[in-house]
């Protein structure tokens, strides 16, 4: 039987050791080719990736990676699926910003419903964040839970709206003024473990723009944490694990927050 928690969490701390080493060091940032995901990959990105392949690769057979850098590696048809963004935020690692993670889900089938087991470790704060589908999530090995919060007025939301095109930011100005915090830190991964912890109470992305790379483990963690999601017009997230794929998301801490800022995004 595969121990992916600990294959996870040995990978998870290969990665904080990897970005230690070179942040604040010019040669972290050296570009290496484009990634698959279509961002410029810095060497932090390349060695942080092929330590969580090598390290996987190593444990498991059965596997495919599908990676924000490699793109698809691995057959179509195996047991497992392994989704990995090896640096959540590397914008903000590029430019000293203290907001980044890493990032990886394992799968036991085609799409996001399927995560089975997840991890985002904080950088900076080296937290590690874990869940394994029906058992709950964890913050170093305690639980986590998201907050209880149910008026937007009393809110902290994670809003992205990078690169969003004007009429997207428009429907969400309603938004921004309704919540007492709105707040975007960078690194979509990370804010999802922030919502499990109660951190923030929801995360908004209506940009179009989010992928299963950037998403999938915080998803999980989310989920087993409490909290609830869909797409701005309320139907379930379910997307593709494909690096094509790009699609919406309205997440909240509970159903009653959830609804709030459904019936503002669709007045």
């Amino acid at each position: 039987m595969v121990n992916w928690e600990s294959i996870l969490k040995e990978a998870g701390e290969q990665v904080q050791s990897i970005s230690d080493n070179l942040k604040g060091r010019q040669r972290g940032l050296e570009a290496r080719g484009q990634g698959a995901g279509g961002d410029i990959t810095m060497k932090v990105d390349a060695d942080a990736e092929k330590s969580i392949m090598d390290i996987v690769s190593g444990q498991v057979s059965d596997v495919r990676f599908v990676t924000e850098e490699a793109g698809v590696v691995g057959p179509a048809g195996a047991a497992w699926t392994v989704i990995i963004d090896p640096i959540d935020g590397s914008a903000n690692y590029a430019r000293g910003l203290p907001f980044y993670c890493t990032s990886i889900a394992v799968l036991e089938g085609p799409s996001l419903a399927d995560a089975k087991y997840g991890l985002v470790r904080n950088l900076i704060s080296e937290e590690t964040y874990f869940a394994e589908k029906g058992r709950g999530a964890e913050r170093d090995g305690t639980p986590v839970r998201t907050s209880k919060a149910k008026n937007l007025k009393d809110s902290c939301v994670g809003i992205d709206m990078s690169k969003a095109p004007r009429a997207t930011i428009e429907r969400l100005v309603p938004l921004i003024a309704a919540v007492r915090k709105p707040a975007h830190f960078g690194a979509n991964a990370l804010e999802q473990a922030f919502l499990a912890d109660g951190k923030v109470d929801a995360f908004v992305d209506i940009r179009d723009r989010m992928r299963v790379v950037d998403f999938a483990a915080g998803y999980l963690i989310a989920n087993e944490a409490g909290s609830v999601r869909a797409d701005p017009s309320g139907r379930p997230v379910n997307t593709k694990v494909a690096l094509e794929e790009k699609f919406h998301v309205v997440a909240s801490c509970n159903a009653t927050l959830q609804e709030k800022i459904l019936n503002i995004l669709n007045p």
